[in-house]
């Protein structure tokens, strides 16, 4: 398959300006837990910036999310997300939007095992479809389960996570440096990488 093809079939990839890697960006307004997240006063997704803020609220951006959510029912997602991803070095799932379904982890599992020389962060509010998963998650595949809570403790139960501070950063945290750099990543990898149990956020 052609990647060209692939990445219309699977409704093209993200391209976050200050990251260093595609994405690939569904509706946050399809998200599960932090539908009921946006409700609550001072959780991490009441003030969600890929909700209605930013290039979020552009139509074509809008419409592309669109097709990307209604493309994981392709039977051929996981092949077509495969070649779509094309060996890329580093790959991030959802700048925004989350997990639809166990069905829907499971496929981005095997995505990841079929591309081992990327390395896939997925930052997900979905604490029970993945503590619920009973498959091996491969060593490229960086799973962060989020604090639903601002200055919030990190969620229990799982290997790596990550949190959002305005004043409260847990202990033995990465503090993230992109309100230093621009907003960017710049050099840093801490997302991906196995070796930080959690990464602290700044709200923003």
């Amino acid at each position: 398959m052609k990647v060209s093809e692939a990445r219309a079939n699977v409704g093209g990839l993200s391209n976050p300006s200050k990251m260093p890697c595609k994405s690939y960006g569904l509706p946050a307004q399809a998200c599960k837990v932090g539908g009921k997240l946006r409700k609550v006063t001072g959780s991490t997704c009441e003030h969600c910036y890929a909700y209605d803020r930013g290039m979020y609220v552009m139509p074509v951006v809008k419409q592309a999310q669109s097709r990307r959510l209604e493309s994981i029912k392709r039977a051929d997602w996981v092949e077509s997300m495969t070649a779509a991803i094309n060996k890329t070095k580093y790959f991030r799932w959802h700048d925004s939007g989350d997990i639809q379904s166990a069905d829907h982890f499971a496929k981005i599992v095997q995505v990841a095992r079929n591309t081992p020389a990327t390395r896939h962060w997925i930052p997900t509010r979905e604490a029970q479809i993945v503590a619920n998963y009973t498959g091996k998650i491969p060593g490229n595949l960086m799973v962060r389960v989020s604090a639903p809570m601002i200055d919030g403790p990190p969620p229990k139960r799982f290997t790596h996570t990550s949190t959002v501070h305005d004043k409260t950063i847990p202990l033995n945290s990465h503090t993230c440096p992109a309100p230093l750099q621009n907003g960017e990543c710049g050099n840093c990898r801490a997302c991906w990488d196995s070796a930080i149990i959690n990464v602290s956020y700044h709200n923003h």
